[in-house]
């Protein structure tokens, strides 16, 4: 039996108060953010996985080999390709979306479908488009985007994906950066996805070419240079992904759709 055990009392310590907010009384800016989560995870329907978007033919013509040239062909080629080209064009998109001028976003529809110049890739995006139309219309229905939807069909033009992408983060009140740096990751993560199957890469180095690819530096070169150019000197020109993607067809066999 142990005995004389001594005891120690605690006094006069404060005891701080806990107090809750409701959280409906919370100060939150970002209502937009759980939306553009959803509409970029990969179980969003986007269609994006079915594509390589070049890379297959890329790696059967042997220039991508390793993780080290998926690397060096992200950085390399394609951040300056999305600076150069398809982040503005998603920003004067989005700002034609917000000022609801139809005319202005058919006009650069058809500028975008004009300068991907592989019939893959064109499609590849009218595809995506098409689906992300159909998804605004399910989740975020709203009477200019359907007479915009309307307006295509009945003229039987195709809707590439920047064009939906932008009338979809128009209506979820998205600002242009989280807009732009959404579509670097998911271009980024496309290709890395893809790869997976291509090279057999491993998940842990597909997230750290993203995490590179993504990083402070990196987002920060890629939009500021993207808001700085003007639609009349937008342009990326790549001939190897170009030409890629048209041997891609007649590719003997292929994993992913073309």
């Amino acid at each position: 039996t142990i005995t004389n055990i001594p005891t120690i009392t605690i006094t006069n310590i404060p005891i701080p108060m806990i107090t809750s907010m409701p959280i409906d009384e919370e100060p939150w800016s970002g209502t937009w953010l759980a939306g553009l989560i959803q509409t970029t995870d990969t179980l969003f329907p986007s269609g994006g996985y079915a594509h390589s978007y070049g890379l297959e033919e890329m790696v059967a013509l042997g220039k991508i080999k390793d993780k080290n040239d998926l690397e060096a062909f992200l950085i390399g080629e394609i951040l300056p390709s999305l600076a150069d080209l398809e982040l503005p064009y998603l920003l004067f998109c989005q700002e034609a979306a917000e000022a609801r001028d139809q005319d202005e976003l058919l006009d650069l529809n058809e500028e975008i479908s004009a300068w991907k110049l592989t019939r893959e890739i064109r499609e590849a995006g009218h595809s995506q488009g098409l689906q992300m139309l159909r998804m605004i219309d399910q989740l975020y229905p709203d009477e200019w985007a359907g007479s915009f939807a309307r307006e295509l069909r009945e003229r039987s033009l195709p809707c590439q994906q920047i064009t939906a992408t932008a009338i979809l983060r128009d209506l979820q009140g998205v600002p242009p950066s989280a807009s732009m740096t959404a579509w670097v990751y998911q271009a980024v993560s496309n290709f890395c996805s893809a790869s997976i199957k291509l090279l057999r890469l491993g998940e842990v180095a597909c997230q750290k070419i993203i995490g590179k690819c993504i990083c402070e530096e990196e987002l920060q070169t890629i939009l500021s240079r993207a808001t700085r150019v003007s639609r009349d000197q937008a342009g990326w020109f790549n001939p190897m992904l170009d030409l890629a993607s048209a041997r891609h067809e007649l590719a003997f066999s292929r994993l992913f759709i073309s």
